[in-house]
């Protein structure tokens, strides 16, 4: 595994660029707990497209489009991979270009050469990457395993294990786990509010709103990122009564603090908090060494509370294999790992936004081939992504240059500052986060969909 660089970078974080920050994307080691299953070895095997009936040129054209040329692109991409039929047919990384280095160096002045380069100046195979949003589907996973176990099910009302709404007089008793995954719970989105420290309260009551209304929420500075979700009230205005019975197209509100709730329901459920019950029932038999952030409090489920609506690092070939797992139908190397009842709802749920169950779904491109219509992905801030078409068994995916950046301590719990110049913990992806103070902030040229294009389409990009 890839040594993390500590490294300090001059740079500090301020509220405000939050608002929509960690909402589109965002854990101890994992030697940190023991897990009760053991670690399954994996390796992929690789394949010329041709061999599973694809093209060499779609191909490249694909690995050309997100990795670009070694120095001529503004993508800030560290890693791209298809794959066919279990094998992968592309793969490349980069590290930071010189073209890259210098829209950022141009972008702040608080940031070396020097910095960039030992940073994020080569990346391999064995880098890892981060989910942010991506994260939110793994929760979804979980949460969908834990029901396979019978330790609960989507359809119960989260006020059973949320007892603090048992006795709120209001509609929040109603909400069910499959609201929380849909992101159909009718609470008010979570915000950060900048002007009491460590505290998250709805969105409408914070500074910003309604003009960061879309943002799901800012709550990456707050030092404890689950209590305010929980004490989140119900979004009456626009949801009015909350029936449980209505099509959740009405509920409709992207939010951190769903998923950040579903987080502390599978640990009041099964007693693990989400990190160690993944190590067991996912990670560990996919061979994937994982790593998860959490917030930073000295209590909650494991002296913090895991980041469940993103926070995960894992190599880029991990990713992918929890893609090959839904397309395998929640088989892998013989053993069930997750029911294929829930795939199939992944697949097929009737989604507001193409959103549902943590997933996204994309209709079908004009002039794929091979056509497809099933298509979904899993998807954070920063470029990140793993599509997987269900009707062809491809995965295709990206990710932006990253650093976890642990310069307070080597634990993964999330720590800002509003000092200019102070250290940080935070996962730090390249260019959007790591310009967050610039005079310029910048934001990647990559567009998921022109690589899935470039990929399907006869003539490539």
């Amino acid at each position: 595994m890839q040594k993390e660089y500590k490294k300090p970078l001059r740079i500090f974080f301020i509220s405000s660029f939050f608002l929509f920050l960690v909402s589109c994307g965002g854990g101890s080691s994992p030697s940190s707990e023991s897990s009760g299953s053991s670690f399954q070895s994996y390796t992929w095997e690789t394949a010329e497209p041709e061999a599973v009936g694809l093209t060499s040129d779609n191909i490249n054209s694909a690995l050309n489009y997100a990795l670009g040329a070694a120095d001529a692109n503004f993508r800030f991409s560290q890693s791209a991979i298809i794959a066919k039929d279990g094998l992968i047919v592309g793969e490349g990384y980069k590290g930071i270009s010189t073209a890259e280095k210098n829209s950022i160096l141009a972008a702040s002045n608080t940031i070396t050469d020097a910095e960039l380069e030992a940073g994020w100046g080569t990346r391999n195979a064995e880098s890892l990457v981060h989910s942010w949003s991506m994260g939110k589907s793994f929760t979804s996973i979980l949460i969908g395993i834990a029901q396979d176990q019978g330790i609960l099910s989507i359809n119960d009302a989260a006020s059973h294990y949320i007892y603090e709404w048992n006795n709120a007089g209001d509609q929040r008793q109603n909400i069910t786990i499959k609201n929380l995954l849909d992101m159909s719970s009718g609470l008010h989105q979570g915000c950060y509010n900048a002007e009491e420290a460590d505290y998250i309260g709805n969105c409408a009551d914070s500074p910003g709103y309604p003009q960061n209304a879309s943002s799901g929420g800012d709550f990456a500075r707050a030092n404890d990122q689950l209590t305010g979700c929980i004490n989140q009230t119900y979004n009456d205005a626009k949801h009015g009564a909350h029936d449980v019975t209505t099509p959740f197209d009405e509920y409709n509100v992207y939010s951190n603090c769903d998923t950040m709730i579903l987080g502390e329901i599978l640990y009041r459920a099964s007693g693990q908090n989400i990190y160690r019950f993944g190590q067991e029932n996912l990670f560990n038999k996919l061979g994937i060494t994982a790593y998860w952030w959490r917030d930073n409090v000295a209590y909650g489920q494991d002296n913090g509370n895991y980041v469940s609506y993103a926070g995960l690092d894992m190599t880029a070939r991990d990713f992918l294999k929890v893609g090959q797992l839904l397309l395998n139908d929640g088989m892998w190397e013989g053993e069930r790992v997750l029911s294929s009842a829930y795939v199939q709802q992944i697949i097929n749920a009737t989604r507001l936004n193409d959103y549902g169950l943590k997933f996204w779904k994309y209709p079908p491109g004009e002039n794929f081939s091979p056509p497809t219509t099933h298509m979904a992905g899993m998807v954070g801030f920063d470029g990140q992504f793993v599509v997987m078409d269900f009707d062809n068994n491809i995965l295709i995916a990206r990710n932006s240059l990253y650093v976890p950046r642990l310069e307070l301590n080597s634990e993964r719990k999330m720590i800002v500052s509003t000092v200019e110049g102070a250290e940080v913990n935070f996962p730090l992806t390249v260019p959007t986060i790591l310009t967050t103070t610039a005079e310029n902030r910048l934001f990647t040229s990559f567009q998921m969909f022109q690589m899935i294009s470039c990929l399907y389409v006869a003539e490539g990009c």
